[in-house]
This record gives C-alpha cells, sequence and structure tokens, in this order.
C-alpha cells in the first residue's frame, strides 16, 4: 500500500467488481487497499441517476387520485387503472420514495437484480465520474480553506465581539486557543477576506502596515450537496420533465464580506426577484425561500419554484433547506448545480446583473441600502421592456402568467416607462 490514493486503475476495479457482485471486503483485498478506504470511495463517489420506468411515489400503491387523473392525463390514456410515471406532475401529495439499501453495504445500486427495473432513483458507482470528481477536489483542495459554515460562525462569535471591544488578535487567540479550530494568522485571512464581520479597522496594529495585494481564501463547500445535483443530472431531469418551469439563482456581492443580494431569475419571463442580506451565507438564503413559503404559500410556492439551477458557491451549500418545507419535510422544488467555471449555464441571470450594475456599479455603490430600495430598484429593472420578449416588460409576462395577486405576494409593481431609472440616481429620488 505504498500509494494511499485511489488511482483510475483502483476505480474501474472497484467498479468492475460491483458489477460482478463482490463483497466491499473482496474488492478492497483485489486492489490491495483497506476495507473501510473503498466503503468510503464508494459512499463519496457515487451519482444518483433518475429513471422513467415508473411512478416513484411513496402513495403509488395507495393513491386515491388515480380514477380521476385520466381526465388530464399527460399521455391520453382514458383506461389507465394505475399511476403513470408522470402523474406526479403538480400532485399536492407527491412524495417522492427513496431505496432503503443505499445505506448499507455495497452503497450502490450497480449489483442489484432489479436496478433495470427500478421505479425509484438509482445511486451508481462510475469510475470515469468518480475519477473527475477526485482530480476537482483535488484541485480545489489545493488552492482555499476546507471550513464549514458553523465552523466558520464559531469563529466569528468568538473573535469579533473581543475585536469589538478593542482586545488584540494574538491575546484572542492565545486564551481562546483550544475552541478555535484554525491559526492566527488564517484568522488575519478570514478577515481580509470579509468572511468574518470584524474588519481590519478594528485592528490597531494591522492599520500601520501597508495592505499588500493577494488572493484571499476561499470558503469551500461541502461537495456532498451536489450529489445527485449536477448539471447533467439537470438535463436529464428536464429531457423527463420537459414541462417543469426553470428558475436561475445567484448572488450579487456589493461589498465584499457584507450587503450581498439574491437573485432568482423565471426564464418563462426573464423576471428577476431581488432580495438583500447583510452576509452572504447559506443560512440568509433558506432564510429568504423560508419567507417565500410563508408569504405565498405551499400552492403558489410549488407553481413558481419547481426546478432551481444555481452555481457552486458557498451560500448555495444546503439545497434541503431550499428544496424542503422545514415543517413538513415535504419536497416541493428540485435543486442543480451548473458545472465549475460556467456561469454561461444561467447566462439569463447573469445577463440581468448587467442592469443591477447600471444601478449599483461595482465597487461604488452606497455604503448601505435598504430592503425597500433594494426594491424599488427590482420593480425598475422588471419594468424595463425588452426586444427578447417584442418589447413587453418582464413583470407584464409574469403577471399573464402567474396572476397579479401572485405579483402581489412578491413586493412587484409595475412602474410606468417614462418613469423608469436604470442609474444610481434611482436612490436619490
Amino acid at each position: 500500500m505504498s500509494n494511499k490514493h485511489l488511482t483510475y486503475d483502483d476505480r474501474l476495479a472497484i467498479q468492475a467488481g460491483l458489477q460482478q457482485g463482490l463483497k466491499v471486503a473482496q474488492i478492497a483485498k483485489n486492489i490491495g487497499k483497506d476495507r473501510s478506504t473503498v466503503g468510503r470511495e464508494i459512499k463519496a463517489h457515487r451519482r444518483l441517476v433518475s429513471t422513467s420506468k415508473g411512478n416513484n411515489c411513496i402513495h403509488h400503491r395507495t393513491c386515491t387520485r388515480i380514477p380521476n387523473c385520466r381526465l388530464g392525463c399527460f399521455r391520453g390514456k382514458k383506461q389507465c387503472q394505475t399511476a403513470c410515471g408522470r402523474c406526479q406532475e403538480g400532485c399536492p401529495d407527491y412524495q417522492e420514495e427513496f431505496c432503503i439499501d443505499y445505506e448499507k453495504s455495497p452503497f450502490v445500486c450497480n449489483v442489484c437484480d432489479h436496478r433495470l427495473r427500478c421505479r425509484l432513483r438509482r445511486m451508481l458507482y462510475d469510475a470515469r465520474y468518480a475519477q473527475q470528481q477526485y482530480e476537482q477536489m483535488l484541485s480545489e483542495s489545493r488552492k482555499g480553506i476546507s471550513l464549514s459554515e458553523q465552523e466558520l460562525n464559531r469563529i466569528n462569535d468568538t473573535i469579533t465581539p473581543l475585536l469589538k471591544k478593542g482586545q488584540s488578535l494574538p491575546i484572542i487567540c492565545e486564551r481562546h486557543r483550544d475552541e478555535l479550530p484554525v491559526s492566527e494568522r488564517t484568522i488575519y485571512s478570514y478577515i481580509d477576506a470579509g468572511l468574518l464581520d470584524a474588519r481590519n479597522i478594528d485592528l490597531r496594529r494591522k492599520l500601520r502596515r501597508p495592505e499588500r495585494k493577494k488572493s484571499g481564501p476561499v470558503l469551500r463547500v461541502d461537495r456532498k450537496c451536489h450529489i445527485g445535483r449536477s448539471y447533467e443530472e439537470y438535463e436529464e431531469y428536464m429531457h423527463q420533465n420537459p414541462d417543469a418551469m426553470v428558475s436561475q439563482m445567484d448572488s450579487v456581492v456589493i461589498h465584499k464580506g457584507g450587503q450581498t443580494l439574491l437573485t432568482i431569475l423565471f426564464t418563462n419571463c426573464d423576471l428577476q426577484l431581488m432580495f438583500l442580506r447583510e452576509r452572504n451565507t447559506a443560512g440568509s438564503v433558506t432564510e429568504i425561500f423560508c419567507r417565500l413559503r410563508k408569504a405565498l404559500g405551499d400552492e403558489k410556492f410549488r407553481i413558481l419554484f419547481q426546478v432551481i439551477i444555481t452555481d457552486r458557491g458557498s451560500e448555495f451549500s444546503d439545497p434541503q433547506k431550499i428544496e424542503a418545507d422545514m415543517e413538513t419535510g415535504e419536497i416541493q422544488c428540485r435543486v442543480f448545480y451548473c458545472d465549475p467555471m460556467n456561469t454561461n449555464q444561467k447566462s439569463n441571470c447573469e445577463r440581468n446583473h448587467e442592469l443591477i450594475r447600471y444601478i449599483i456599479p461595482k465597487k461604488h455603490g452606497k455604503d448601505e441600502y435598504t430592503e425597500e430600495e433594494i426594491r424599488k430598484m427590482m420593480n425598475h429593472i422588471n419594468s424595463y421592456p425588452r426586444k427578447k420578449w417584442n418589447g413587453q416588460a418582464p413583470i407584464d409576462l409574469f403577471v399573464k402568467i402567474y396572476g397579479q395577486e401572485t405579483a402581489n405576494l412578491l413586493g412587484l409593481e409595475k412602474i410606468p416607462s417614462n418613469s423608469i431609472t436604470l442609474t444610481p440616481a434611482l436612490f436619490k429620488k
């Protein structure tokens, strides 16, 4: 065992062993690795794959809606006696069923005799996919820090209040050495990068030193949140659900380490919602989705947010809390991620950000914005006519599709064409 890392040949052997029905222990013995190493490899790089074999709702055997669903059947069947593969679309009772075998060895469906006939989403191990994921993870690990949001918040809660009281960072780090998972030098980097509420102005001695240009630390994401949500899986999902409504989600940083916008663009009309956040964290994103569920109600929320595509920023690293109602646990939408460095996969959203930058220039914005100002900017941008839609404004199309009541619940208001302002002067009125 000269090399603790698995090679591509090792991964090919793992895949072949799984397909032959070998136990994890036997596969590990064949490639000269520890059993736990192979088990962790399979669980870390397995891939959730959709299937079109039938209905995967937990109620598919006891559903009472089946006799009436044929009236609006997607496939035109008039004598349907069972639930078809698409009857769950738009059904308020739909709840996806998952295979219970995922959590026991060998953790994947490669060996399952029923895999090709199974109606549930499958968890598969593919050597090529696993190697790509490993290489990407290795590349990212060399250019950033691996830190969860909870750990970052703990550091922030410990360090910032004491710095605000005038205490020095070396003393704080020495006193709380057992509580802090990183070094004093690393915390200086976090403050430089704006990852903490503390600023360089709170570091008295730091102000005497000339600033050096350097790249700050990167807050890396727990990659497990991407399993089953890659762009390729998004394309597969859309192939099976071509009528699903797609939204593109992103962040627009106003001040590094401070105020940030969450934007959600509906691709069927280019209307973009904008929400102000004080910090660019996963918690602030899930809080906004909780507010949306409360304001819209379950039915309208499910209609508006069916599929969401976003990038792999740390603020989007908790997709379960976006997809599911926190009180009931019900999955109400699906979240997928663009490929790394491929923002063109949500190009509508990116293009619309140009209009935001007309009003809030990068690095030249006000010191602080209010929610009312952001809502005002949102309405001016959404009222701006687009050539793409034959001179219609996104807000007009949105109202035609979803109704004025839904627009009102989201704080959308049409601005007369002659009053639309797309410059920083908007906030001076």
